[in-house]
C-alpha cells in the first residue's frame, strides 16, 4: 500500500470518527434535553398530586362535619324543618 493510499485511508478514518462522535453527542445532548423535561413534568405532576390530596383531605373533613348530628339539624332549621327532639317538645 502506498504512502499515498495510507494517508487517504487514515483521513477516511478520522472524519468518519468525528462524524460518529459529533452524532454521538447530538444524541446525547438530545437525550439529557428529554430526560430533564420529562422530570420537570414528573415535578409538577406530583405537586398537582399533593394539590388534589389536600383538597381531597379538606372535602372529607368537611363530610365529616356535615355527618355531625349538630350540622344537620342546622342546616334542616335553615331550610324550613322543624326539628323536635326530646327536650324541647
Amino acid at each position: 500500500m502506498s504512502e499515498k493510499k495510507l494517508r487517504r485511508l487514515v483521513s477516511a478514518g478520522t472524519a468518519t470518527a468525528v462524524v460518529l462522535l459529533f452524532v454521538l453527542i447530538a444524541v446525547l445532548v438530545y437525550q439529557l434535553v428529554a430526560m430533564e423535561t420529562k422530570k420537570r413534568e414528573v415535578l409538577k405532576l406530583r405537586d398537582e398530586i399533593q394539590k388534589l390530596e389536600q383538597e381531597i383531605g379538606d372535602e372529607n373533613k368537611e363530610v365529616d362535619a356535615w355527618l355531625t348530628r349538630w350540622k344537620i339539624e342546622e342546616r334542616a332549621r335553615q331550610i324550613g324543618y322543624i326539628y323536635k327532639n326530646g327536650d324541647n317538645d
